[in-house]
């Protein structure tokens, strides 16, 4: 992660995605190596970025609020991207991740194409958990 950030300072790159996909929050080691990544952003691109994203899977449940709670000790999110909401699933836990946390929802998934991942409507949502009301 050091070598991508020192690359896209030299190329003067607009956006920069880092995926630390695959960390567990309850694998000690592995949070501590994220905050070492964050900690690398901290210093070498101090005040230009202002995103720390969680993507969580819509039906995994109360586990969902479990890693929220783990990844924001560990990295300070500042943003949650609800994804699988194509499904059966209406991920309801963002609404506890919201009130105890106060992480916003920014984005959701409901497919797989580039165009399924959309800002996230609060309105929109409470309709979709609770019709006609």
């Amino acid at each position: 992660m050091f070598d991508v950030v020192d690359n896209a300072i030299k190329q003067d790159v607009d956006l920069l995605i880092a995926d630390t996909s695959g960390r567990l929050h309850t694998n000690i080691n592995l949070m501590k190596e994220l905050e070492k990544v964050k900690q690398v952003f901290d210093k070498k691109m101090a005040g230009k970025y202002n995103e720390v994203l969680l993507v969580v899977d819509a039906t995994q449940g109360q586990n969902v609020l479990q890693q929220a709670r783990g990844f924001n000790k560990a990295v300070g999110i500042t943003g949650i991207v609800l994804t699988k909401l194509d499904g059966t699933s209406k991920g309801g836990v963002v609404v506890s991740i919201v009130d105890e946390l106060g992480i916003p929802i920014k984005f959701i998934g409901v497919g797989e194409k580039v165009d399924d991942l959309m800002v996230f409507n609060a309105d929109e949502y409470v309709e979709a958990l609770f019709p006609g009301n």
